[in-house]
């Protein structure tokens, strides 16, 4: 094993080398910024060393300097989304200035210049010249910039404008477009694109893909850009293709805007068949603000988005008891009800039971919790068996977020920005969806907390003209808290019933299910419980280019501490009951049960279960940890005038999962049980206790 990993490392350090002298090459941009780069000589075509690249950004001041090689070659580079101005010195030569140079996130630019014999005081200023062609920027995808998203008519539904709204729409992708989806590129599974936020990845460490952090914590407001990779990208990108985002930044100049969309029920048409318009009101408003703090050093920019959706759920039949039955009269049923009290066998060991008169339970034997939980009951709205009850349950829900940058350059060597969103996406009523269209408390509904958090911390610094630093620092959570919104009327306790654990079992509305013929539509269900996920993604990256000779080569490297946190039952404990036909169902001659008699009805009113569950936890929560460490090497290598080498190296290792507290087991084939004999093949324990493994994971 040890020689085996030594020949790898080896194998590795191998390639790393190939990597730099066959011209390892990628676009020169590193993090989440573009890169303005070229060669510089003179009108002969000869180069031109130690030049002078200055690149103002327009709208904010700010410069970037960088030195030509010895080959005549520069880079610039990471630079933010914006218009430049290059400017280009040397001993000797006239100086040029190359004007309105726009920059995108991940772009790589070109401009080469030749410059004149001459002073340098001297000036040439090109100001209009045909759009470049970007010979040297391999990648394939799509930017779309702020203007567009403004101009298209990206739908508001269940939650606000999402920026990834028309990812499903651009070529190569399929799916996409909502707000926990970032599509596939290509006819790639699920899930296998990744996410960034200005070249920093916010990974999901349970679903990769994730976008949710975006689409409820960032407004469409905020981004300036937003870039789909989909082939070609930059090693540093991981994922069958990738989404980055880069959030707008302030200028010298204040701005601001307010806004608001809205859709209201008033401006809708009636459906064909509707008699009525479905209620449905939805508003998106905010505001932002961006400007200098220190002009040409210091640079803020703010936004708040709100957004609230309310509506119905469409009309749809439910089932439920008629008011004779409540009351425990059956007689409108063909089906005989028994009474499961009556239960006898013979001598010849045939099981028989009695009917009750007329169909009719006696009300001294219904139950006082049977009475208790179907009090809330709604009464039916025909005479109908089934499907006698129709009715709209109102539900939206309510989103609020905000997004602050600041961009601070101390000087031309240092410089650094910082990312702060939130968001919170809630319900508007107790009420999910239609779900079983039952009101509560008999409704399959729960309360959803959504709360997003992503932070950055970026830091450059430019220790020589041709090398450059950047370390980048993102905290990325996810926390979905999901309440049962009946568990504060402790309902079995009003009912009378006792010996309950603590928690949903004890204090929620009971889960019932009904079965057999003509039985009542279930109440509540699966999507009632309350449980939590939570995640967290800490990553830390950092990339250093070197522009030398003709390369300009970045050393790239990532680690992620990913968490994700669970409890499956946050109170505690659930309980489940079921009731069926059979216990009052009748035995035919021979002794056999009759699975067409009976009422599932009849048998709740009883309290005859057919069976039930309680769970009762001792632990609740669990926490999955693993890491994931990446590096890479990219350069891009100017091997002639025409021709620009590209080719790139990326190596990943993630570690095997790990519960943070080692509550977890697992087969071990090697074993020995003593349950069968000392056989091989027994369930080990993490950690260093009694059956323990002494181990964290089988994984090696």
């Amino acid at each position: 094993m040890h020689n085996a990993r030594l020949a790898w490392l080896v194998s590795i350090c191998v390639l790393l080398v190939l990597t730099l002298v066959s011209a390892v090459t990628l676009t020169a941009q590193i993090g989440g910024g573009g890169s303005i780069q070229g060669v510089i000589s003179d009108q002969s075509g000869a180069i031109i060393p130690s030049a002078k690249v200055v690149a103002t950004n327009t709208a904010t001041g700010v410069t970037h300097t960088r030195e030509t090689t010895e080959s005549g070659v520069y880079s610039i580079s990471p630079l933010p989304v914006g218009d430049y101005d290059v400017a280009v010195t040397a001993q000797g030569f006239q100086t040029t200035i190359r004007k309105a140079v726009h920059v995108d996130a991940l772009s790589t630019v070109t401009v080469d210049v030749r410059l004149q014999i001459g002073e340098t005081a001297t000036q040439v200023t090109v100001s209009a010249e045909a759009p470049m062609l970007r010979t040297e920027d391999v990648r394939m995808g799509q930017t779309i910039q702020q203007e567009l998203y403004t101009a298209l008519p990206l739908a508001m539904g269940n939650a606000p404008r999402s920026p990834l709204g028309f990812v499903g729409l651009l070529p190569g992708i399929t799916g996409g477009g909502g707000n926990n989806d970032a599509g596939r590129v290509f006819g790639g599974q699920a899930n296998s694109q990744e996410v960034y936020v200005e070249g920093v990845a916010l990974t999901n460490p349970v679903v990769q893909g994730e976008v949710r952090n975006i689409g409820l914590g960032v407004s469409v407001e905020a981004v300036d850009q937003f870039q789909l990779e989909t082939a070609g990208a930059a090693v540093q990108f991981s994922g069958q293709g990738a989404t980055n985002f880069v959030i707008k930044s302030g200028t010298n100049q204040f701005h601001g805007a307010v806004y608001e969309y809205f859709r209201n029920t008033v401006l809708d048409a009636r459906g064909f068949f509707a008699r009525r318009d479905t209620p449905e009101h939805q508003n998106q408003f905010g505001a932002s603000v961006g400007g200098p703090i220190v002009r040409n050093r210091m640079f803020f920019f703010s936004n708040y988005d709100g957004f609230r959706y309310t509506t119905e759920s469409a009309g749809a039949f439910a089932s439920v008891p008629t008011l004779a039955m409540r009351r425990g009269d059956f007689s409108e049923l063909t089906a005989p009800i028994f009474d499961p009290l009556t239960t006898s066998t013979n001598s010849a060991g045939v099981r028989t039971r009695s009917q009750f008169p007329g169909n009719i339970i006696p009300a001294n034997r219904i139950s006082k919790a049977s009475e208790y939980f179907q009090s809330f009951l709604p009464a039916p709205v025909n005479g109908g068996l089934q499907s006698n009850f129709l009715t709209t349950l109102p539900f939206g829900y309510n989103n609020d977020n905000t997004t602050n940058k600041v961009d601070l350059t101390l000087n031309e060597k240092h410089s650094a920005s910082f990312l702060f969103s939130k968001g919170h996406r809630g319900q508007a009523t107790l009420y999910r969806s239609g779900g079983n269209n039952l009101p509560l408390p008999y409704a399959d509904t729960r309360a959803v907390d959504e709360h997003t958090l992503t932070t950055q911390a970026k830091y450059n610094w430019v220790p020589t003209g041709n090398i450059v630093n950047q370390m980048s620092y993102g905290y990325a959570r996810f926390n979905v808290p999901i309440t049962n919104v009946t568990v504060e009327g402790q309902h079995m306790s009003k009912a009378g019933i006792q010996g309950l654990p603590p928690g949903e079992a004890l204090d929620s509305f009971p889960e019932i299910a009904f079965g057999g013929p003509n039985s009542p539509t279930g109440w509540r269900g699966t999507n009632s419980r309350a449980f939590l996920d939570l995640t967290n993604t800490f990553t830390l990256q950092d990339n250093l280019q070197w522009t030398v000779g003709k390369h300009s080569v970045t050393f790239g490297g990532e680690v992620q501490w990913n968490q994700i946190n669970g409890k499956e039952r946050l109170l505690g404990s659930f309980a489940t009951w079921n009731f069926s036909n059979l216990q009052t169902a009748g035995f035919n001659a021979a002794g056999t049960l009759q699975t067409s008699q009976g009422h599932s009805y009849a048998s709740y009113l009883l309290g005859a279960l057919n069976s039930a569950n309680v769970t009762d936890d001792f632990v609740v929560g669990t926490g999955g940890r693993y890491r994931t460490y990446s590096s890479w090497v990219q350069d891009t290598y100017k091997a002639t005038k025409k021709l620009t080498l590209i080719l790139g190296l990326r190596y990943d290792i993630m570690t095997p999962y790990v519960e943070v507290a080692d509550r977890v087991s697992f087969l071990d084939p090697d074993q020995p049980n003593p349950a069968i004999g000392g056989f091989p093949g027994a369930l080990v324990f993490a950690g260093d206790g009694p059956n323990s493994c002494n181990c964290r994971t089988p994984v090696k």
